[in-house]
C-alpha cells in the first residue's frame, strides 16, 4: 500500500506529493484525516462570530477621531 498526501477543497482532490504512473486503473481509498463534521461546525461558528461582530460594529457611533489621533493619545498614557 502507498500513501500519498493531498487536500480536498469540497469539490476535488489535489495530490501534494508525486503520484506514480500506472498502466491500469487501481482502486484507491481516500481517508479524511480530520473529522469533517467538526471542521464544518468550526467554520460555521467562525462565520457566525464574524457576522455578530459586523452587526455590533454597525450599531456603534463613530469615535470622532482619526487613527493618528488615537495613536498619539495612546502614547501619552
Amino acid at each position: 500500500m502507498l500513501t500519498i498526501r493531498g487536500v480536498y477543497n469540497g469539490k476535488s482532490f489535489k495530490a501534494i506529493e508525486a503520484i506514480p504512473k500506472v498502466d491500469r486503473e487501481i482502486p484507491v481509498a481516500i481517508v479524511f484525516l480530520e473529522d469533517i463534521e467538526e471542521v464544518i461546525a468550526k467554520e460555521s461558528r467562525q462565520r457566525q462570530a464574524a457576522q455578530r461582530m459586523r452587526q455590533a460594529r454597525q450599531t456603534m457611533e463613530p469615535i470622532g477621531v482619526n487613527l493618528k489621533e488615537l495613536v498619539e493619545a495612546g502614547r501619552e498614557h
